[in-house]
């Protein structure tokens, strides 16, 4: 073997070149047509294991690149939406509160109302209404402010920024109606919400009247020609409304008469009667009407003989009625029935005023007009004020009341002094004069006792003077003792 760096012999076995001192390394000789083919064979082998490498590194590059192709895409759609709805709600609270939205203002206005300055808060919501007039969110809260504020008028006018606009819907206008008549009502202002649902012909409040307005009256009987006594007519609306009614005497409301009991109709005629219901609000119903013919075929009335004046003397009252019928009378003014008292013989005119009415029936239980009959009797005077006087000391004196007729009082000191005081009339006794008892000491003081008496100015008859339950005069009979 040569060495391959000098080309010196190399004896078999040496590691290193004698003349160069190259390291030797040994390997076999091999055919040169053998290695060429294991060398093509092995370059060969190489190649397809470097194809096989690199198609497999160049798919795994192109998944990796199309992953990432695709992660990215996402990554930015993702970061797109992110940052356009950041920019979005940016927008939004910055036009909210940097740009005076109405919720800037409602914001506001609650921020002041809930420090106690409700004044404030009314003042911010008025400049938003200003920058917002068609945000009836603003006029709501600002009504309820007011009415907080206790300022009932500023409450309905702000509503009525609504009610009476042209840019709002059905049912803002219905809302802020409801609202008003919601305001009368807690305030007392029944009248306010007639007058409200009366002033429009909006279908709003057409809508809102239908609620309000109370049903028609019904009458019972119906209409028709009636012969009985008397028809009653009942009045009925089945509710707490009030109801007014009119009797031959045009439209019915709430300055007619108001219905309180049954209508009596006791008088033939013809009677158009017509109702309405008011409620609370004072909003009528619909009128109701009925017509009425009474032919019951009425008795004359009775004929009394002295006429209503003043009278001096005993006089007696005499009545007459046709045959068939009976008489009837009251003596206190008040219409007379078939239970009053009955006239069957002429009566004695009382003394002093009176008042008499007198009415026929015949056997059907038909009665006639009422004739009213006043009288004024008072006896001529025989008896003077100075003979009253001594008339009502000898009595008392009789009736040991006085020791004598100087007035002195048995177990008293001084004596007793009788005044006359004025003249009077007691329903149905007649004409007294009024003497007054005063008793006068041993030293001269006068002193009234609280007695009075009654002398009659006709026949001098002595009476104690007091009054009844209802005030009036009346006579006290004086006894013995």
């Amino acid at each position: 073997m040569k060495c391959p760096n000098c080309g010196l012999e190399i004896p078999e076995g040496h590691m290193y070149c004698d003349r160069c001192g190259l390291e030797i390394n040994f390997v076999p000789e091999f055919d040169p047509e053998v290695e060429n083919e294991i060398n093509a064979t092995l370059s060969g082998m190489a190649d397809e294991l470097n194809k096989e490498d690199r198609e497999k590194e160049e798919k795994r590059k192109k998944r990796e690149k199309l992953i990432r192709a695709i992660t990215s895409r996402w990554q930015i759609i993702l970061v797109s939406v992110i940052i356009l709805a950041l920019l979005v709600c940016a927008a939004f609270f910055v036009f909210a509160y940097n740009s005076k939205s109405s919720l800037y203002y409602l914001r506001q206005a609650e921020n002041e109302k809930s420090k106690g300055s409700i004044e404030s808060a009314i003042q911010i919501l008025k400049a938003g209404h200003k920058d917002h007039p068609n945000n009836t969110d603003i006029i709501f809260r600002m009504s309820d402010y007011y009415l907080e504020d206790g300022n009932t008028n500023e409450a309905v006018d702000t509503l009525r920024i609504i009610t009476d606009g042209s840019s709002f819907t059905e049912e803002k206008v219905l809302n802020a109606y409801e609202s008003i008549i919601s305001i009368y009502r807690q305030s007392g202002q029944n009248d306010m919400v007639a007058k409200i649902l009366s002033e429009s012909d909006n279908p709003v409040v057409e809508g809102l009247r239908q609620r309000y307005i109370p049903a028609m009256p019904v009458m019972s009987p119906v209409s028709g020609t009636y012969t009985e006594v008397s028809v009653n007519i009942k009045l009925l609306e089945g509710t707490s409304n009030k109801i007014y009614y009119t009797v031959n005497d045009g439209e019915p409301d709430s300055g007619s008469i108001m219905y309180d009991n049954e209508i009596v109709l006791d008088d033939d005629g013809v009677y158009n009667i017509k109702a309405v219901a008011v409620n609370e609000y004072g909003i009528s119903s619909p009128v109701s009407e009925c017509e009425y013919t009474v032919e019951k075929g009425a008795p004359a009335e009775p004929e009394i003989m002295e006429p209503s004046g003043d009278y001096n003397q005993n006089t007696m009252i005499v009545a007459v009625a046709e045959a068939g019928t009976s008489i009837f009378y009251t003596t206190d003014g008040s219409d007379p029935t078939m239970e009053s008292k009955q006239y069957v013989s002429p009566i004695t005119m009382p003394v002093g005023s009176s008042h008499f009415r007198f009415i026929a029936y015949d056997n059907d239980g038909n009665f006639s007009e009422i004739v009213d009959r006043q009288y004024h009797l008072v006896y001529t005077r025989l008896v003077s004020t100075e003979q009253a006087v001594n008339n009502l000391v000898s009595t008392l004196v009789r009736l040991g009341y006085l020791l004598d007729n100087s007035g002195k009082a048995i177990g008293v000191e001084g004596h007793n002094e009788y005044i006359y005081n004025s003249v009077i009339e007691i329903q149905g006794a007649g004409e007294y004069y009024v003497v007054v008892e005063n008793h006068v000491s041993n030293d001269g003081t006068v002193a009234p006792t609280g007695l009075m008496y009654a002398v009659n100015t006709h026949d001098g008859a002595v009476n104690r003077l007091g009054y009844d339950s209802s005030g009036k005069y009346t006579l006290i009979t004086i006894s013995n003792r």
